[in-house]
């Protein structure tokens, strides 16, 4: 027992040194027992150096995490659970592998270390395990932006329920399949929450079409969508149970009502139809007989004909046994009275046919003679040869329908087409010349009218004229055309014979006084030639308008007036010759000017084309030609067609530019017209703002269509800015409305503050103004001077409590010191100084250091340290201690330099106290150090 004292191994050796050698070099972790041991000494040494010591030797995850949470030493169970975070997390020597990890973690429960795990992971699987443990849904979205995975994110949307947080998941998502994958779950949630509104819509449409079933007519077609209708009603039952829970028994009480009142319909409704099958079977049974009696009455027909075509002898007892036979069919078939009285009738004429073949058969021959007559007559082409012709072809006609009569339908095809044709090319031919002929007749017939009506109100002259077209009119009537006009033609020849002798005894002697005047003109000519020959045109006006004189004097007149007019025109002729060589220079200016127009013309070849300048050189160049002067009619159309051929081209050229330039303006406009649709009026401005830029860019649209296209976008742009000024002063009333209650809040807080000492207030003051200024920021616009306002009034009241806190930081050091100069004087008992006033002021802080300091009974001398204080104040130390104070100050650098730790004058100062007791001698010290602190 003695020696094994002597022997004990060196991991139970008292010196922590060794018993940590031993650990690092005689213990082994791959031997069962010495692993064992190991262990034990991380869990049982009484030493926190040798647990550790354990632990690094034996660095397992096992021992490790076994340590941090079962170590009875405390520093050794944080160190532990420190490695274990550093395993876990990746950060150190020991690797676990995925499964481990998940084990690890489904045996954990603190969130504040798991949240960090989740943090650094990168594996799929472990975040997904690691998410799902700490069950935080308010980690969603920083673990979708810090894990971009597929997998991951996935997951953390099928966990996500919540629609504000998946559009959130869906703007920070940088994966297409994960942001489809968003996008199809929130479609799916937005149906979800559609489908009981949906639902309800569905079933109540079911029902009306249900009851709409009522109204329908055919019962196949009610039979078919009631079967469909129940169906798709039978279809929503679950889901209506699901999502209208409280609604389905109404709905379900209705479908059942109408359900009932259908198969009340649907029983009369059946016996209607079977009613309808069978009158439908008789109808069918109907049209059967009818194609039948149809055919054989057909092929009678087709019988006799043949026969009449060919000359065939005819079987007639075989067709009346025929014809019997049908009759007797017709007699007990199902046909009502009316179609067997029809159908009788027919085979009566057949049989009527049969009798009279021979009648029929000479009709086919006198058929034949017409159309040969016929075709021998040529068309008219005139009048004349329609008066002529029209009476033949109008008593062919009549002849013909006797024929056709006769033939009782058995006539020919091929002589049927000709007389079609025939009577086609008659009817087209003669449709012209008669309507020509109806219009002379009520032509001629309205002439009579008017000369009747000239007669009456004295117009002699006219008369005649009139009179000689009713007379070659009335030449060129039909007979009975004219046999209804004779009457009124014979009374207007009458009473133009009567007018023609008063014309010779009234015309002689005024056309004897025009010629005076005409002579009168020639020896004493006017000064203007143009109102010489406009007098000279008048006279003979007023010539021709006197009708004839007496016979044997007429043309002797006439002639003599004739001379007379040339002789007044004689000066007249000088006058037009000049007329004419101006024409000719106005010829050759034309001329010129449509070379002008080619060599214009020419230049829509050029590239590019100023189309704006092109326009204005055709306006000037058409202003040129309007001003060009007159030439001779003759030449002018000739001239004018040569011009408007050489501007042709440019016309088409600057036509196209102009109608594209209208296509890109009414695109312009229709654009416009959206942005005028837009709900965003500032981005609609700014949008029509690009437009006008592009409109200005745009070319002429030319003169009919500019002005119209730019009243329609200046209408456009009249109505958005309308809107946005509208707009503006409906936001400024609401921006005046929230200044003034942010004013009136910040007039609130302002009031709020009674006594400007009151720190309490003022405190509560900022913490309102603060939440003020954020619900001013926070609304748009920003009402700048409100902000600005409560910034500035947060900003004064802070200086003002820095400044009650300066003041009364300094009124305590001056009670602290007040009182040091009491207990180093007077060394009160601790009674004493607690009831003392100054005592109570204090905080507790210096209340508490003052009891320490009563309690101190070992005097010290505090030179040094004021010395210390005053160097780290930089305050001047009295001269006498000039020397002290340089030492002093070269070692409080030295010690500065080497810690490196900031100057705390108050700890410095409190240290100061804690040396020792205060006494009399330390009152010059206090009185030192008083302004120090005291500033």
């Amino acid at each position: 027992m003695i020696f094994s004292k002597f022997f004990k191994p060196k991991w139970q050796h008292k010196d922590i040194n060794v018993r940590i050698s031993a650990i690092n070099e005689d213990l082994a972790v791959n031997d069962k027992e010495q692993y064992q041991t190991l262990a034990s000494l991380a869990q049982t040494d009484e030493n926190e150096l040798v647990r550790r010591a354990a632990l690094l030797k034996l660095n397992n995850f096992n021992e490790w995490l076994s340590a941090s949470t079962n170590n009875s030493n405390t520093k050794v169970k944080e160190y532990a659970q420190k490695q274990v975070a550093q395993i876990i997390l990746g950060e150190h020597e020991l690797t676990l592998s995925k499964q481990e990890k998940l084990n690890y973690l489904a045996t954990q429960n603190k969130n504040g270390q798991l949240e960090e795990w989740l943090k650094g992971e990168s594996d799929p699987e472990l975040i997904i395990a690691l998410f799902d443990k700490i069950a935080k849904p308010q980690l969603t979205l920083t673990t979708f932006q810090h894990h971009a995975k597929e997998q991951v994110q996935k997951h953390l949307v099928d966990e996500a329920e919540d629609k504000a947080l998946l559009e959130k998941l869906l703007k920070k998502s940088t994966l297409e399949e994960v942001s489809q994958y968003i996008a199809d779950k929130l479609a799916a949630i937005e149906e979800f929450a559609a489908k009981p509104g949906k639902l309800k819509k569905q079933s109540q449409l079911i029902l009306s079409k249900l009851l709409a079933l009522k109204d329908l007519v055919d019962f196949e077609e009610m039979t078919a969508k009631k079967e469909q209708l129940v169906q798709e009603w039978s279809e929503i039952q679950d889901d209506l149970k699901t999502f209208l829970p409280a609604e389905v028994k109404p709905l379900i009480e209705k479908f059942e009502s109408i359900e009932q009142q259908l198969s009340k319909i649907f029983a009369k409704k059946a016996e209607e139809f079977q009613q309808l099958q069978i009158a439908q079977k008789l109808a069918k049974e109907k049209a059967d007989i009818c194609a039948q009696l149809d055919a054989a009455i057909e092929d009678i027909s087709r019988s006799l004909a043949t026969a009449i075509y060919e000359s065939r002898e005819l079987d007639e007892a075989s067709y009346q046994q025929e014809i019997t036979t049908l009759n007797e069919q017709v007699a007990s078939s199902v046909l009502n009275d009316q179609q067997k009285q029809s159908y009788h009738s027919k085979l009566e004429q057949q049989q009527s046919k049969l009798s009279q073949l021979p009648v029929i058969a000479q009709s086919v021959t006198q058929a034949t003679h017409l159309i040969s007559k016929i075709s021998q007559l040529a068309l008219p082409t005139n009048i004349e040869a329609l008066n002529e012709r029209q009476p033949v072809y109008n008593d062919w006609l009549s002849k013909w329908k006797e024929v056709e009569k006769q033939a009782e339908g058995f006539l020919p095809e091929s002589i049927l087409d000709a007389y079609r044709e025939i009577e086609q090319a008659w009817r087209t031919g003669l449709k012209p010349l008669i309507h020509e002929q109806k219009s002379a007749f009520l032509q001629t017939q309205k002439k009579i009218s008017e000369l009747k009506r000239l007669i009456a109100s004295g117009k002699y002259n006219a008369s005649f004229g009139v009179y000689k077209k009713i007379q070659h009119l009335f030449e060129h009537l039909a007979n009975h055309q004219k046999q209804r006009l004779q009457r009124d033609y014979d009374n207007v020849s009458e009473k133009m014979a009567e007018l023609s002798d008063w014309e010779h005894y009234i015309a002689t002697p005024r056309k004897q006084r025009l010629l005076k005047d005409v002579q009168a003109i020639i020896d004493e000519p006017l000064d203007n030639p143009t109102e010489q020959a406009a007098k000279v045109k008048l006279f003979r006006k007023t010539w021709n308008s006197l009708g004839h004189a007496d016979d044997e004097l007429d043309k002797g007149l006439n002639e003599e007036f004739n001379q007379l007019c040339e002789q007044a025109f004689a000066p007249c002729r000088l006058y037009y010759a000049e007329q004419e060589k101006l024409r000719e220079q106005h010829l050759a200016v034309r001329l010129g000017i449509i070379e002008e127009a080619r060599a214009l013309t020419a230049k829509i070849d050029l590239d590019p084309v100023d189309w704006k300048k092109l326009d204005g050189e055709l306006n000037k160049l058409n202003h040129k030609w309007q001003k060009a002067g007159e030439v001779d009619r003759s030449k002018y159309k000739e001239l004018h067609h040569s011009y408007q051929e050489a501007l042709k081209p440019l016309k088409t050229a600057i036509k196209d530019f102009h109608q594209t330039n209208i296509e890109k303006k009414k695109a312009l406009i229709a654009q416009a017209e959206k942005e005028l649709n837009n709900q965003d009026i500032f981005s609609a401005i700014q949008g029509v703002k690009e437009l006008q830029s592009q409109w200005r860019n745009v070319g002429y649209a030319g003169p009919k269509e500019e002005n119209k296209l730019w009243q329609s976008f200046r209408k456009i742009n009249d109505d958005l800015f309308k809107r946005r000024d509208e707009i503006k002063e409906e936001e400024q009333s609401q921006q005046q409305e929230h200044k003034a209650a942010f004013e009136q809040s910040f007039s609130d807080i302002k009031n709020s503050i009674g006594n400007k000492e009151n720190l309490s207030e003022l405190n509560q003051a900022i913490k309102e103004a603060g939440a003020l200024l954020t619900k001013v920021i926070a609304h748009k616009p920003v009402i700048k001077s409100v902000a600005t306002q409560v910034e500035n009034f947060i900003a004064d009241t802070e200086q003002q409590i820095s400044k009650l806190h300066q003041e009364k930081a300094k009124q305590n050091w001056l009670n602290v010191f007040s009182l040091l100069e009491l207990v180093s004087t007077e060394n009160p008992e601790h009674e004493s100084l607690t009831e003392n006033n100054l005592y109570q002021t204090l905080p507790a802080f210096w209340q508490k250091k003052f009891q320490e300091l009563l309690a101190k009974d070992n005097i010290v001398d505090r030179s040094q340290k004021t010395l210390e204080l005053e160097i780290l104040a930089g305050v001047e130390s009295p001269s006498e201690f000039t020397q002290e104070r340089l030492s002093v100050q070269v070692a409080l650098m030295q010690d500065r330099m080497s810690s490196g730790a900031e100057v705390d004058l108050q700890a410095e100062f409190v240290a100061w106290l804690n040396c020792g007791k205060l006494t009399e001698q330390d009152n010059a010290l206090i009185a030192r150090l008083k302004p120090v602190f005291c500033k």
